[in-house]
């Protein structure tokens, strides 16, 4: 498997992981997090920040590999 579809599979992970934790703001607070518009526009904003931190972060310790032709 090339070095770059790994890479990109490290990625995709970091992202799922992080923003499955925001399930456990769903548990807490089940009054804010709802089944309606209102409850999955703050389910987005709860999983995106973790999300987007653990994506930074695996840029920073897995810099994108070079690609060999």
């Amino acid at each position: 498997m090339p070095a770059v579809k790994i890479w990109f599979h490290g990625l995709f992970a970091a992202a799922i992981s992080a923003a499955a934790s925001a399930a456990s703001g769903a548990i807490a607070l089940p009054s804010v997090f709802t089944l309606n518009k209102a409850g999955f526009i703050n389910m987005g904003r709860l999983a995106a920040v973790p999300a987007m931190l653990a994506v930074l972060l695996y840029l920073k310790t897995s810099p994108v590999p070079s690609v060999e032709d």
